[in-house]
């Protein structure tokens, strides 16, 4: 099932581990997309750490990683899947095991964007 809200939200905070650098201006746009979502940053931090984190975060840690943007029909398989695994014991214990290496490239960014919420 599509759900169009969530979508925006996967596209814009997987820009956060591509092969760019963000300024201030990306960072507001990012953060103004999520706001318009409607989902509470409760929520906003679970999809960040739960569904998209885990589909994404090895493009920081290659060499010449995806900087134009990541194939929004593949990211989307990903995050779905992850969504349905949410509540799954093994799936937040990975997740929790591997935040670290997960986010320690993008936590400053979703610090900021936090902020504008």
């Amino acid at each position: 099932m599509n759900d169009p809200a969530r979508e925006s939200v996967w596209l814009a905070l997987s820009e956060l581990w591509l092969d760019t650098e963000l300024d201030e201006a990306d960072l507001a746009t990012i953060a103004s997309t999520l706001a318009i979502s409607g989902y509470p940053p409760e929520e906003l931090e679970a999809i960040y750490r739960l569904e998209v984190a885990p589909v994404v975060w090895s493009n920081s840690w290659v060499t010449a990683g995806v900087w134009d943007g990541f194939d929004p029909d593949w990211l989307f398989e990903g995050c779905r899947r992850n969504q349905k695994r949410r509540y799954s014991l093994w799936h937040r214990g990975r997740c929790r095991l591997l935040r670290k290496a997960m986010t320690a490239a993008v936590e400053e960014d979703w610090r900021k964007i936090r902020a504008q919420l």
